[in-house]
């Protein structure tokens, strides 16, 4: 994945919305670099000082997880994505920001 600082988007929308000259495409922002689940967790480690670790759940985990709390809809479509996004599925990056 190759997550984005909401600073990073609002720049880019600033940007797309007062320049003279109008992008006339889709602005896709990302990261410079796709990291995966563990990745994600030694930045964190890193930045705070303190261990972060990534543990991949289940399908059953995941489920039991977000069926503790969130809509059933919206659990289903998280337990659906997340094998894809291990996958590598988002793991593209744009030089937009």
């Amino acid at each position: 994945m190759a997550l984005v600082d909401a600073d990073d988007i609002a720049d880019v929308a600033v940007h797309a919305l007062t320049d003279d000259r109008a992008p006339n495409t889709d602005l896709v922002l990302t990261a410079p670099e796709a990291l995966d689940h563990d990745g994600i967790a030694a930045v964190r480690t890193r930045a705070g000082g303190r261990p972060v670790v990534h543990r991949l759940l289940t399908t059953e985990e995941l489920r039991a997880l977000l069926a503790s709390g969130a809509p059933p809809d919206f659990a289903a479509l998280l337990v659906g994505l997340d094998p894809a996004i291990v996958q590598g599925t988002e793991d593209r990056t744009t030089d937009t920001v």
